[in-house]
């Protein structure tokens, strides 16, 4: 597969999508008619893949080239294009699928070590937490126990002298 540098040549008729070549330049390509090149404008790097037509009308070293094609990689008649046989779409798909998918897998197992962390992080918050909770529940009783023994002998020693000593046990 060569790359192969054509004069272009606008087409007469609108036939976007299309272009015309002389039959004695489709070994170059290693196309047949009916097969797939892109035009590249090497200054702006734009392309455009288009299907071939092989035409002994068409001199060689030249290509026929629509107007809107000529548009969509911004050269004109008498410019040079660059014109390379094209990748199959399988296979300019099939690189981007398999880095797609390994990026997935990776995303994936980091997703699920960092969702375990959390996991196991929340679980000591909250064992923690519960454990505080035990501690300040046990403190509160104290000195809510500390608290009733005092309100009772401070309430005992009036009430005995209230009732006397045979009431208050």
């Amino acid at each position: 597969m060569h790359d192969v540098r054509l004069t272009i040549k606008k087409r007469a008729f609108p036939s976007q999508g299309r272009v015309r070549i002389n039959v004695a330049n489709l070994p170059d390509l290693g196309i047949n008619e009916g097969g797939h090149v892109d035009l590249i404008n090497e200054d702006t790097k734009k392309s455009v893949t288009v299907t071939v037509i092989a035409d002994t009308m068409v001199r060689k070293g030249q290509i026929r080239v629509s107007e809107e094609d000529l548009k969509t990689i911004g050269l004109n008649d008498d410019d040079e294009v660059l014109v390379r046989k094209a990748t199959p779409p399988e296979e300019k798909t099939r690189k981007p699928a398999a880095y797609a998918s390994r990026s997935l897998s990776r995303g994936a197992g980091t997703l699920d070590e960092k969702v375990r962390k959390s996991a196991g992080n929340a679980k000591a918050g909250a064992a923690k937490a519960a454990d505080t909770v035990k501690k300040e529940r046990r403190k509160a009783a104290g000195i809510m126990g500390k608290a009733a023994a005092k309100t009772v002998k401070v309430v005992k020693t009036p009430v005995r002298k209230a009732t006397g000593p045979r009431d208050v046990g």
